[in-house]
């Protein structure tokens, strides 16, 4: 597996977005620097997700404040990224960050810091950390839940397990060929409401899926965008956030610890078959049960029955004991702890129901997935692989969020430079990821085509317990400080992405109702780069950066 790698030499100077960078230079390069000693620091990426430019941007300030080589280690692709981030055998810092799921503050917290995590990649575990998040998940009452979230945060202000960038505006733009195009509260384009006034299909960017199209196994962008389209939850989510019920005619809190759910009668999957209630209690069994090693397993930890133990992250096989069906329309959640928030999370692609067929041959069903929500796969064939996914009109749905347009197809650029320049040829009609050099300008060439809205998006860097010099202790503590205080947010997302980012002040998003920029600690996240290269010095004195 070839990578490119690049070694920043302390020069501090940030660079325009697709320009090389003062004090870049390829790894291989022989010049000596006075400026920089000991070993190089690596941040990790893929190449292939338009992440080249901040990345060298974050290296080479940090490089300037702490006055050590850092190299930017790019992957060739997404899947080779995540094989080694997974295996845990990235040196150094790794990209990270987080899309909510859901609208809540416990979304940008439980999965990816709570001690054993499903995407707690960077290995952190706390035990003050998740007594605050249980407490908070555990609370009724909205304030007291943010208060107890926002403690929990600063918890991780001082540890540090990643270390927070900046929020992620919803960017992009579409064609002169569509209408009616609008953003939701997570930054993904609400396709079904989309318009076209010429003939074929809606045309938008996306990525190919890393996994077969299952609710409980797609845990990224480009399977996440065909469930969203093809399958229809117990509540959807509108613009805002706000939640209104699609396949549920009723959610009922009977407890703290307990829901009952009753599903519309006469809705239907693609193929005839009847949604009920055996539809939701077998896809999250399927989903929860440890031995299936889904993705999303964890969405389903709050179910009574669900086991996490060292041996056993899940649930048994013979499913979750706090799902009971009540009759063909209705069933019961049993909790093994109150989850204030349970029926905010239902709009998830995790949580959609499947139909009989999906467990014949669950591989299969996922490279032809048949769902329940405005849009359905285009017939055999589909799916070509690297290629595109084609989507046609559900005519058969009976939700709030009917498709307006005949057809929807992902197609898959080698490079957002060319999806840009497809959009404003009027080839591609909604794009939602931006290359580098088109921050500055995309506004001004597409107009009232464009968007710039705050979204429930954040970048981070996670840099794992394993990783020497950086574990749960003092120096790790000392070392990932002075990392933090050494990027330079402000200038890098003004240079980089010309104010469609915003310097990050903790580690949810501004869309989220109980966020606050008044968090304890948050000083950690400021540009201070005399402090940075004190904490490092302070770290050498424990053991040498060598």
């Amino acid at each position: 597996m070839k990578r490119k790698t690049y070694t920043f030499t302390g020069v501090a100077v940030l660079g325009i977005a697709g320009v090389a960078l003062a004090g870049c230079a390829p790894a291989d390069d022989s010049s000596d620097s006075a400026q920089v000693s000991g070993p190089a620091f690596t941040i990790s990426s893929n190449a292939d997700g338009g992440h080249e430019g901040w990345i060298n941007a974050v290296s080479n300030s940090i490089s300037g404040a702490l006055g050590i080589p850092v190299e930017a280690d790019m992957y060739p692709d997404f899947a080779s990224f995540l094989d080694d981030r997974d295996a845990e055998t990235v040196p150094g810092a790794f990209r990270a960050g987080w899309q909510g799921d859901y609208p809540g503050l416990y979304n940008f917290l439980g999965p990816l810091y709570t001690t054993g995590a499903e995407s707690n990649d960077a290995a952190y575990s706390s035990e003050e950390f998740d007594t605050l998040v249980a407490e908070g998940i555990s609370e009724a009452d909205t304030d007291k839940a943010a208060d107890l979230f926002n403690q929990a945060q600063e918890v991780l202000l001082q540890d540090l397990p990643v270390i927070p960038l900046w929020y992620q505006n919803a960017v992009g733009g579409w064609s002169e060929n569509v209408d009616n195009v609008e953003f939701g509260w997570d930054s993904v384009p609400l396709f079904d409401g989309v318009t076209k006034s010429t003939d074929g299909p809606i045309i938008a960017n996306g990525t190919e899926p890393q996994n077969p199209i299952l609710p409980s196994r797609t845990d990224e962008v480009g399977g996440g965008r065909v469930l969203d389209t093809i399958f229809a939850g117990l509540v959807s989510y509108k613009a805002d956030g706000s939640i209104e019920n699609d396949v549920a005619e009723s959610i009922t809190q009977d407890s703290p610890t307990q829901l009952t759910i009753k599903v519309r009668d006469g809705l239907t999957f693609t193929n005839g078959e009847p949604v009920n209630a055996d539809s939701f209690i077998n896809a999250w069994n399927y989903g929860a049960i440890a031995s299936n090693a889904q993705k999303s397993t964890y969405f389903f930890q709050d179910i009574e029955g669900f086991v996490n133990t060292e041996d056993q992250y899940g649930a048994p096989d013979e499913g979750l004991s706090g799902l009971k069906k009540i009759d063909d329309l209705t069933f019961q959640v049993t909790l093994n702890k109150p989850a204030a928030d349970f029926a905010q999370r239902l709009g998830y692609a995790a949580y959609s129901p499947l139909p009989e067929v999906a467990f014949d041959d669950m591989d299969a069903f996922g490279e032809n997935p048949i769902g329940n929500g405005p849009f359905k796969l285009d017939g055999e064939g589909a799916w070509q692989h690297d290629v595109q996914i084609a989507l046609v009109k559900n005519e058969d749905y009976d939700g709030p969020t009917p498709a307006q347009a005949d057809g929807l197809t992902f197609k898959f650029y080698a490079s957002f430079e060319a999806a840009y320049n497809d959009l404003l040829a009027n080839n591609l009609d909604i794009l939602d990821t931006l290359p580098d050099l088109a921050y500055e300008t995309y506004q001004d060439e597409l107009g009232d085509r464009s968007v710039n809205q705050p979204g429930a998006l954040i970048q981070t860097l996670a840099i794992g317990e394993y990783v020497d010099h950086f574990g749960p202790d003092e120096e790790g503590t000392l070392r990932r400080q002075a990392i933090s205080m050494a990027i330079d947010r402000e200038a890098i997302t003004d240079k980089i992405f010309s104010g469609t980012r915003q310097p990050a002040t903790d580690f949810t998003s501004p869309v989220i109702d109980g966020w606050t920029d008044d968090l304890e600690g948050d000083e950690v996240l400021e540009y201070n780069p005399e402090k940075a290269k004190e904490l490092w010095d302070q770290a050498n004195e424990i053991s040498p950066w060598e």
